[in-house]
């Protein structure tokens, strides 16, 4: 992790989770405590332990298993990280969910796989202009997304109306812009970009529940026995008129499985609920196949379109932790994390 405390003593929107994870944890009589990133050469670590006036640092042992919760994409990518990395791999400590994920990279793998290419909408990295100017010629809508970004941020929306290209961008409902010509919107989009990595994917016809944008957040988990399993789905439906539905954008989120027995018969919800969660399954075990780090967690992001054919929009190695809902004890991910650490440690120490 890369946080301090707060000047409470609390880690914020994320104490909540971690409160969640020591309690899980005390039940079952295993250690648990954040660790900062730090040399492990002297066989101690800075760890935060909760205190009564909040989490307090304390040296303790190097950890049997990590499960990495930074927030930083230019930390994951620092010498110190993989200094990080090299020692725990001397010391055959498991890390999992070891970095953030890049769009154009989780496609790259995930096209890899023959039985998920009907779900995997056409994307390309948005570089030289031949390759552009290809890609736009053979779709009249598209999305512009960031391949480092996350919660529904600097994503434009690309519309061919009467001749012209029509730029929305997110989070902005009156910032639309229109370009004259292909080459005026490489010029518009090259601009926007800043230099950073964007790519392209094709758009989808999605499924709207009065003029309203529907996706699914699914989050999954291995299980004891390292298989993927379906922890939490939640439909989450967009402002009218929005081009994303996240939820930092404004969206509503609502229980996957109730969404869909409201908008379809219930064996037509039943259906596409099954069809959901195998369909996420199959990716994050491809993805868990074709990557190098090893991953325990993930929240992938599918949408129907209007003939309710699922697609992969997105996968996210590092899901949201802020608390929604009311669970009587510990939301499903704490348990799931905390076994699966279990299951490594077994695995690590036979």
């Amino acid at each position: 992790m890369n946080q301090t405390p707060l000047q409470d003593g609390t880690f914020g929107e994320m104490e909540k989770f971690y409160q969640e994870m020591k309690s899980y944890c005390n039940q079952q009589g295993i250690p648990f405590y954040l660790v900062k990133l730090q040399s492990l050469q002297d066989g101690v670590v800075e760890g935060y332990l909760p205190g009564q006036n909040g989490w307090q640092t304390f040296p303790l042992p190097i950890p049997d298993v990590i499960y990495n919760r930074l927030h930083s994409r230019k930390l994951e990518e620092s010498h110190s990280f993989n200094l990080f990395k090299t020692e725990l791999g001397e010391r055959s400590i498991p890390m999992f969910n070891g970095r953030f994920l890049s769009k154009h990279h989780v496609h790259e793998l995930l096209i890899l796989e023959d039985e998920l290419l009907p779900n995997l909408p056409e994307t390309i990295l948005f570089n030289e202009k031949e390759s552009f100017l290809t890609f736009i010629d053979r779709h009249s809508v598209i999305y512009f997304k960031p391949s480092a970004g996350s919660q529904g941020r600097n994503i434009c929306r690309l519309t061919q109306v009467a001749g012209k290209w029509k730029i929305e961008q997110s989070g902005h409902l009156q910032n639309v812009h229109f370009a004259d010509t292909d080459e005026k919107l490489y010029e518009t989009l090259k601009r926007l970009s800043r230099k950073r990595s964007f790519i392209l994917q094709k758009g989808i016809s999605l499924f709207e529940i009065d003029q309203r944008k529907v996706d699914f957040r699914i989050l999954l988990h291995r299980n004891d026995q390292l298989e993927w399993k379906v922890s939490s789905m939640v439909a989450r439906i967009g402002d009218p008129g929005t081009i994303v539905s996240n939820l930092a954008q404004g969206g509503l989120m609502k229980n996957g499985q109730d969404f869909l027995k409201e908008a379809f018969d219930l064996q037509g919800a039943s259906r596409i609920y099954q069809k959901l969660v195998r369909l996420s399954k199959n990716t994050a075990q491809a993805l868990a196949e074709n990557h190098d780090d090893s991953f325990g967690e993930l929240g992938i992001d599918l949408a129907l379109d209007t003939d309710t054919h699922p697609w992969i929009i997105e996968v996210n190695s590092k899901p949201s932790k802020k608390f929604q809902g009311n669970y009587e004890t510990f939301r499903p991910s704490v348990k799931s994390i905390i076994d699966f650490m279990l299951a490594l440690n077994r695995e690590n120490h036979p």
